[in-house]
């Protein structure tokens, strides 16, 4: 058996959020159809991985092995469909999850595959408010952050239990990305356009995106905790999405299609650096909605950033280029790998001698060329109009492309597609060439126009007739030509099978498959056998005008194997013959429809394109030997059709740029040679006014030497003068000093004399006041011992009145017991009375519980297998749907073209009376003109000689204007060339007026320094290094030729 091996998969899943990471600064990681692809962009290398669900597989990137694979606990109906948002930890040993439907929050232990804590996120009183980011922090492995639609809380982990903490007043906040920029400070985008400034769990500021080109996380914003968003319906256009942080700064989307860079300019500053845009992408189906950003990510050296959107292609821009300050235009984004389709891709063609494959999109309205050797796109072609089909003839060289109002047979060039010929065929969806190549069939409706490439003329037209039912009576779905060309088959709506003799155009045989709805045909190595797939999945072989056994198939050259697709996105294959022993292989990668599926003529490429606007090649192996000899020693065809006028054009630009290479060379060469002698001179100039300088230097050190030492010998002279008398001064001083002693000692002495009468004073009156104060407290003792004995009278009063009203309350208190007892054994009776009754009660509400239980498991299974049922039921409603319009447009244009057609053939038989009447009229007058061109023919000959004398002269001027208007050309060259020396010149022009300024601030420079040495003239060992380093800095040629200027 056969093997296959996926070699690349081309496409993009935009509806995931998160679709595309950096992994190395070469290797992207990004989803596509039902897996995931990681992708070295420079060795062109892809591997694949593919995807289950609903779970969580963590892979090994250098390995891509899979290491562990979380699944949700809990869930036996399978009501969780996915996750909503998924954030590793800063060590990636824990990985936190939020689902989809439930919004429960599961932190797992990856490594020992177990959920360590969960927590249910939802909000009963607020149904809208639904979890779509969350952050782990970088530091902290008990710290997450949440965000989403009226939902932003911050969480920490306390033993098992995950409790909120800081700025929760969200419930009218749209919250659209997070990103942590450090252990305590976290930024949140929100719907509105703003973003917001946490630190440690507390709202510092707040920004509005538009208006900020500078941040300080140290300003506080008072009112940023009265923070809100409007209630509307979510509106894209303002909104902060895909927040990222990397080293230098943060990025984020703001809008549709913009991307911002802030670079980091200190610990607390954040300076706004670029902008980015998404370049417009043609579709008839583009809308805002298709700019919104999904992703950002920075690779490891944070020198590129990595964008999609909701195109199927992946963008990237440089980061750190010129800033917004002198750029403030939005910078376009580049495209990362080949451009791909976007939408359902329409049609697939290979040919013979090349390796190229040609693929139409249905939205893009575009045709693009493939190369399955080597996996890369070759050319690509956009046009206004819708495309219906695509056929590429067996050399490589044309190809057939139908748009809405012809077929049009074109050229492949070296970057575009000429048209030839125009045929009238409207919309035309199926096409194909002859295996030779010299005939093509062209399908409108149900009628098939057979063609010869040489000539364009129509050959056959196969078609029903009102008596022999010759042709289809429905709609064609396919055709397929036999490989000696002397017969093809076709397949119709209607179940019918036809063979036609592509000699005769008459049909050979046919075969009727009732009630069976045809997706495709493929005929055999010798065409005798063709296998037909139906709707219902089945196979048919029909051989001789009969099915033998009971999505569309691909025969190889050798009647060995079989590929087929299906409607759920899966290719098989089955080896040849058929026996039900055989093993087969069946394979699901895509995440849509199988569209197209081409097998190459050398049998080792296998192409198959989906609705999703995905291109994936396989290769193929055999087991069992290798292909025919022929066909594997064949070599592709490298040779390109271009037009003489091209190639003339190109051939006389390499002359022309050839010969201007030239010029140049020897012009710079001139040049060089002059600047050099030029330069010589200055230095020489320069170095001899430098000599000149130094020695008128040295005099001026010389003179500056003496009348330093002079100065000095005057200030040695004023410093002994100025230190005598100083001395003279303080012998002064220190006579007064001791004069003024003296008195402060005698003052000192009568403030003690006065400062004990004081005291002596002082201590009297205090035992004055002690023994009046001791009278005082006697006296009112003796008050107090009065008082206390008429309080002790009435207290023993109090206690008397105490006893008596004690007896009457026990009295009170005995009869008060005897009634509640009476009561309370009354109101137990009545109550246990109740309670009997509610016991029983509640065990016939259990039972009914019970019950309603069993019901309510037995609808939730029904509920699934109705949803089960009725989205199989939403699926082919869709197709069916489609189908309808497809066909609701081929009616239409098939009755406008009806009533066109009756209306013409009225006219033809109007026109044919009319020249019946005047055929009759004719043949009166015929004698008449015999007679008449005899005369005439006498007369044209001398004026046929006039006019070949005429042409001559006309083809004369003709070559005149060539050759005037080649050397109109060639003047206009040299008009061209001389302007650019113009240009050279006035650059050379500048340049010397540059150097000429470098040379005049080299001389102030030197003054300057001169200057700086004359500071040190009293220094001579500091003036002597600053005149070495002078004459170092300015005597060496060499060095002095090497500095800039």
């Amino acid at each position: 058996m056969s093997k296959l091996q996926m070699r690349v998969l081309y496409g993009l899943r935009s509806d995931v959020s998160g679709n595309a990471h950096f992994i190395t600064d070469d290797e992207v990681l990004y989803v596509v159809g039902n897996g995931l692809a990681l992708h070295n962009f420079t060795q062109n290398r892809q591997r694949l991985v593919r995807g289950e669900h609903p779970v969580i597989s963590i892979y090994d990137l250098s390995t891509l092995k899979r290491k562990k694979i979380l699944g949700i606990p809990n869930d036996p109906s399978g009501s969780i469909r996915g996750f909503a948002c998924v954030s590793f930890s800063y060590d990636s040993k824990y990985l936190a999850a939020v689902t989809s439907e439930n919004q429960s929050m599961l932190f797992y232990n990856w490594e020992k595959g177990k959920i360590e804590s969960s927590m249910d996120l939802s909000n009963s009183q607020l149904p809208s408010s639904r979890v779509s980011s969350i952050n782990c922090n970088p530091a902290d492995t008990a710290i997450i952050a949440l965000g989403g639609p009226f939902c932003f809380k911050f969480l920490t982990l306390s033993e098992t239990l995950w409790r909120p903490y800081g700025f929760s007043k969200a419930d009218n906040l749209h919250v659209t990305s997070l990103t942590w920029l450090n252990s305590d400070r976290l930024l949140a985008g929100t719907l509105d356009g703003r973003i917001l400034y946490l630190e440690n769990g507390e709202l510092r500021n707040v920004f509005k995106v538009h208006e900020t080109v500078y941040m300080n996380m140290k300003v506080r914003d008072e009112n940023a905790a009265q923070v809100s968003s409007s209630g509307g319906p979510a509106d894209y256009s303002q909104a902060v999405l895909c927040l990222l942080t990397f080293v230098r700064g943060f990025a984020f989307a703001h809008g549709y299609g913009n991307v911002v860079v802030f670079e980091k300019d200190g610990p607390h500053k954040y300076t706004k650096r670029n902008l980015y845009s998404v370049p417009q992408q043609v579709s008839k189906l583009a809308s805002d909605e298709l700019y919104r950003v999904n992703s950002l990510s920075t690779n490891p050296s944070c020198d590129k950033i990595l964008v999609t959107t909701g195109w199927t292609q992946l963008f990237y821009a440089k980061l750190w280029g010129p800033d917004i300050l002198s750029e403030p235009e939005p910078k376009p984004v580049a495209t990362m790998g080949h451009q791909l389709h976007h939408g359902p891709i329409g049609g697939l063609s290979t040919c013979t001698w090349k390796s190229h494959i040609v693929t139409f999109g249905t939205d893009d309205r575009s045709v693009r060329m493939w190369d399955y050797e080597t996996g890369g796109l070759v050319m690509a072609k956009q046009y206004q109009e819708d495309i219906s089909c695509v056929v590429l003839h067996p050399s490589g060289l044309f190809c057939l492309i139908g748009f809405s109002d012809k077929l049009r047979f074109m050229s492949v060039l070296l970057d575009d597609f000429q048209a030839i010929r125009h045929f009238a065929i409207r919309a035309c969806r199926i096409a194909a060439f002859s295996t030779a190549g010299h005939l093509f069939s062209a399908v409108n409706g149900n009628i098939i126009h057979i063609y010869s490439t040489i000539d364009f003329n129509l050959r056959f037209l196969l078609k029903a007739a009102f008596v022999s039912r010759a042709g289809h009576t429905e709609l064609i779905k396919n055709v397929v030509w036999a490989p000696e060309d002397t017969k093809m088959y076709s397949i119709g709506s209607e179940g019918a099978i036809y063979e036609w003799n592509t000699i005769t155009g008459q049909r050979a045989s046919e075969v009727v498959l009732k009630n069976v709805t045809l997706n495709g045909i493929v005929l055999s190595a010798d065409g005798v056998t063709a296998f037909c797939i139906s709707g219902d999945g089945r196979i048919h072989e029909i051989r001789d005008s009969m099915v033998r056994s009971t999505s569309s198939p691909r025969l190889d050259r050798r009647d060995r194997l079989i590929h087929f697709q299906n409607r759920i996105a899966g290719r098989a294959r089955l080896p040849l013959p058929k026996h039900r022993t055989k093993p087969h292989r069946y394979e699901q990668r895509r995440r849509a429809r199988v569209r197209d599926m081409a097998l190459s003529y050398d049998e080792h490429a296998l192409i198959t394109t989906g609705l999703d606007g995905t291109i994936s090649f396989w290769r193929v192996t055999y087991a069992y030997g290798t292909a025919t000899t022929s066909i594997r020693d064949m070599l592709y065809l490298e040779q390109i059709l271009i037009s003489r006028e091209d190639l003339s054009i190109k051939v006389q630009t390499i002359k022309d740029l050839y010969s201007r290479v030239k010029e140049q060379e020897t012009e710079h060469a001139y040049k060089s040679r002059q600047m050099m002698l030029q330069h010589n001179d200055m230095v020489r100039e320069i170095h001899s006014g430098y000599c000149e300088a130094i020695e008128e230097l040295r005099d001026k050190i010389d003179k500056l030497e003496e009348d330093h030492a002079n100065e000095i010998n005057s200030i040695n002279v004023e410093i002994a003068s100025t230190r005598k008398a100083h001395e003279e001064e303080i012998r002064n001083m220190e006579i007064s000093y001791d004069a003024k002693l003296i008195v402060e000692y005698d003052k000192y002495g009568a403030f003690e004399k006065k400062n004990n009468e004081m005291r002596r004073d002082f201590e009297g009156r205090l035992k004055q006041q002690a023994e009046e104060y001791q009278a005082k407290l006697e006296e009112t003792m003796a008050n107090f011992e009065a008082r206390l004995d008429e309080k002790d009278r009435q207290l023993r009063e109090s206690h008397e009145e105490n006893a008596q009203s004690t007896h009457v309350h026990e009295i009170i208190k005995t009869q008060i017991e005897d009634d509640a007892d009476r009561e309370i054994i009354e109101l137990r009776a009545s109550y246990e009375a109740q309670l009997q009754q509610e016991r029983e009660q509640e065990l016939k509400l259990k039972g009914e519980a019970g019950v309603l239980r069993r019901k309510y498991e037995d609808a939730q299974k029904d509920l699934a297998d109705c949803k089960w049922h009725w989205q199989n039921l939403r699926n082919d409603y869709a197709e069916l749907k489609a189908r309808k319009e497809e066909l609701d447009k081929e009616v239409s244009e098939l009755e406008a073209e009806a009533v066109q057609r009756e209306a013409t053939i009225v006219a033809r038989g109007e026109r044919i009376r009319d020249l019946e009447m005047a055929n009759d009229e004719l043949d009166k007058i015929r004698f008449v003109l015999n007679h008449r061109i005899g005369e005439l023919k006498a007369q044209i000959e001398p004026r046929d000689a006039l006019i070949a004398e005429l042409k001559g002269k006309v083809a004369d001027m003709e070559l005149e204007l060539l050759g005037m208007n080649r050397a109109s050309q060639r003047q206009e060259l040299k008009v061209y060339e001389m302007r650019e020396k113009l240009s050279s010149a006035k650059r050379e022009i500048q340049h010397e007026k540059h150097r000429r300024k470098m040379c005049q601030e080299r001389l102030k420079r030197m003054r300057v320094d001169l200057l700086d040495a004359a500071a040190h003239i009293n220094e001579p060992t500091a003036l002597k290094n600053t005149v070495i380093k002078l004459y170092q800095r300015y005597s060496d040629q060499a060095q002095f030729l090497r500095e800039p200027g």
